[in-house]
């Protein structure tokens, strides 16, 4: 409790009311990918509604849902009970119409009036809407499934997921990254959803999931890791077998959705490994496990609000209920609880503990401010149920179609060599289609280079494919490519894309905690995506920066040049102090030098070293001859109004821990 209290007082509380006008960004911008990747959400403050208008009533009073809307993918029917042949067409056509908009999932919500009025209908009504629901849905090849069942005016009510099936190269994976503070259960979690078997409450649940020997041997996590957990039509986990565990192709084969899980390490020392992996890997959702007998510690705070800073939806899960006292259970709540009510956050949490509040879920699953909470044991299997029906409903936040026209990029997260096959790089697709033969550009090297690669083969979910598509995790073996010459970091890009390494680059960002000033030659460690080195600050528009300033801000790298590109998302870091921002502009040393972007009073200081006259050109090798449109030069104006969200930041000011 006196964490907290500290971490509300002082000057952390007072950033939290800093003006909206300070160093807006347009928010379509606060992610680490361009912004057409993503769905738009709706908020509260967009639609006018308060706090209690966003949750609603209690389900179990509940008589009236919000008016229909024609998009989406939720339609209302009062009963579908022997519709003639002409009726019927165009119900399928409305179907159809509903799983578009869903990407292969609609609701129905059956029994309910247009207006959102729970008439209800008897038992025979029901039996025979929901036999035509699935006649329906059995001429568009997909299958109905109850979800809830609760009472209207007249009878019943049932919510109905109909879900089409997909063929294999067309399954929906959403990513979703597990954090939270050290011995909290995160892997221990996602081996219980992964295999089926609850643990004995000694670790023997999460053997499956570290990477390590020295993993088993400590229990905690050191190295990012990622295990699947596939759906069916029905909603049915298609990981769990009788005979055996299945493997990642046979999940495949049996699912229409799979939910890809980033085991995130907790501990202190690893924190730079949990901020790559929240960055690189681009998760839909971060899944924040709480130990109700630990509570809320700093590194939770940590993990919350690196959770906050990059706009990633929020699930929280509080863990170990089977071992904790009442007492200590509350106090656990009510802090987690307190912290998302922050004037700062402005968060909705809502604890889920049935079916019905589960159905609250579903309807408030579009929107950012809604935090579901889940309390569970991975030991005795309480509240299991509630949350795998809550995952079976997520759906993808990054729309990756959009970018399949592009060039492809890959980003390197790591390498190795296997004997016999050679070297492999792994990471994830995040634009355009990668075949096997095709020839790429990987880069940069430490002259800022890159070198024209050819891929022998192509691994997805541990099964050989012929090509991978955007928001794929795939590894790629490399035809005569030593290990030597390939770093975390790098990037696979088409040669048609003419890539370009950059020393320098604007950013513009806000400072979430630091303990005194920030001022030129500050040199933080930057993290992008899957780049991670220190830059030095050479260049900025205001004398001095504190907590909670924001700032037009030129860095440039110590050791080597990167690739990096207006637009992208990036945290700084110096032990306990950090920030966020959005890079703005890249430059090479002889642009940043002619560059005159800041106010005169200020130009004399934002000197470049003198280094810098002497490296290398970041330009490719292959970029003068590789065909394909011309690479766009740096802008050079700014908007006034770039650079993270003010708000967004407040969010994490309130959050981060001194």
């Amino acid at each position: 409790m006196a964490a907290t209290e500290t971490l509300l007082g002082g000057k952390l509380a007072k950033e939290m009311s800093v003006s909206e006008s300070s160093g807006k960004l347009d928010e379509k911008t606060t992610r680490c990918v361009p912004t057409s990747h993503y769905v738009p959400r709706t908020t509260t403050e967009s639609s006018g509604c308060s706090d209690t208008t966003f949750l609603g009533d209690s389900i179990e009073s509940l008589q009236h849902l919000e008016q229909e809307v024609e998009e989406g993918n939720v339609e209302y029917k009062l009963m579908l009970v022997n519709p003639s042949p002409e009726r019927l067409v165009r119900l399928i056509s409305q179907l159809k119409w509903r799983l578009s908009e869903g990407d292969g999932e609609a609701i129905y919500e059956l029994g309910v009036e247009d207006n959102g009025y729970l008439y209800g209908l008897t038992d025979e009504q029901m039996s025979a809407s929901l036999a035509t629901l699935t006649a329906m849905a059995k001429d568009l090849q997909a299958e109905a499934s109850i979800l809830t069942t609760r009472h209207g005016k007249h009878g019943k009510v049932c919510q109905v997921l109909v879900r089409q099936m997909r063929d294999a190269d067309k399954i929906r994976n959403i990513r979703v990254a597990v954090c939270g503070n050290v011995d909290s259960g995160k892997s221990t979690l996602i081996g219980v959803l992964t295999t089926g078997e609850l643990d004995n409450g000694r670790g023997r649940a999460r053997v499956n999931v570290f990477v390590h020997k020295h993993e088993v041997e400590c229990g905690r996590t050191s190295a990012v890791s990622e295990q699947i957990v596939g759906f069916d039509t029905k909603g049915n986990v298609t990981n769990y077998t009788f005979l055996h565990g299945s493997t990642w192709s046979e999940i495949a084969d049996r699912s229409c959705k799979i939910l890809s899980f980033f085991d995130l390490a907790g501990h202190e020392k690893y924190l730079k490994t949990t901020i790559g992996g929240m960055t690189g890997h681009l998760p839909d959702y971060c899944m924040l496990l709480i130990g109700a007998n630990m509570g809320v510690t700093r590194m939770t705070k940590e993990h919350l609000g690196l959770a906050l800073a990059l706009r990633i939806p929020l699930i929280v899960v509080i863990t170990k209920i089977d071992m904790c006292p009442e007492h200590v259970y509350k106090e656990t709540v009510a802090t987690i609880t307190r912290l998302l009510k922050l004037r700062g956050v402005r968060k909705l949490p809502f604890l889920v503990k049935d079916e019905d509040n589960l159905a609250t879920c579903l309807k408030n699953i579009e929107n950012d401010r809604f935090v579901p909470m889940f309390e569970l044991s991975s030991v005795t299997g309480d509240g299991l149920d509630l949350l795998r029906k809550h995952l079976n409903f997520l759906t993808p936040r990054i729309q990756w179609s959009e970018s399949e026209d592009e060039y492809g990029e890959l980003l390197i997260d790591s390498n190795f060599f296997v004997t016999g096959v050679g070297t492999v790089v792994a990471g994830t697709v995040t634009a355009g289609i990668i075949e096997t033969g095709q020839k790429m550009l990987m880069g940069p090297d430490g002259n800022g280079r890159f070198r024209m690669v050819q891929i022998k083969s192509i691994h997805k979910r541990r099964q050989p494919v012929k090509s991978v598509a955007p928001g794929d995790s795939a590894g790629l073996c490399l035809k005569k490519v030593k290990r030597s010459m390939i770093r975390k970091g790098m990037v696979l890009v088409h040669p048609d894309a003419r890539p370009t390494a950059s020393w320098s680059f604007k950013a513009r960002i806000r400072v979430l905690y630091h303990s005194t000033t920030i001022q030129l030659k500050y040199q933080p460690v930057i993290q992008c995506l899957t780049m991670r080195q220190t830059a030095e600050i050479v260049a900025m528009d205001r004398e001095v920066l504190r907590t909670g300033d924001t700032a037009l801000v030129s860095f440039r790298f110590v050791y080597r040049p990167e690739f990096i590109k207006p637009g992208m998302r990036l945290v700084f870091r110096e032990g306990r102090c950090k920030g966020i921002g959005i890079v703005d502009s890249c430059y090479t040393d002889k642009e940043l030098r002619e560059e005159t972007l800041f106010p005169r009073r200020l130009a004399t200081r934002a000197t470049v070293p003198s280094a810098a006259s002497t490296e290398p050109s970041c330009s490719s090798p292959h970029a003068a001859a590789a065909p394909g449109p011309a690479a766009p030069q740096p802008s050079k104006t700014i908007a006034s109004g770039a650079g993270p969200s003010t708000t967004n930041s407040r969010q994490v000011s309130a959050i981060a821990s001194r």
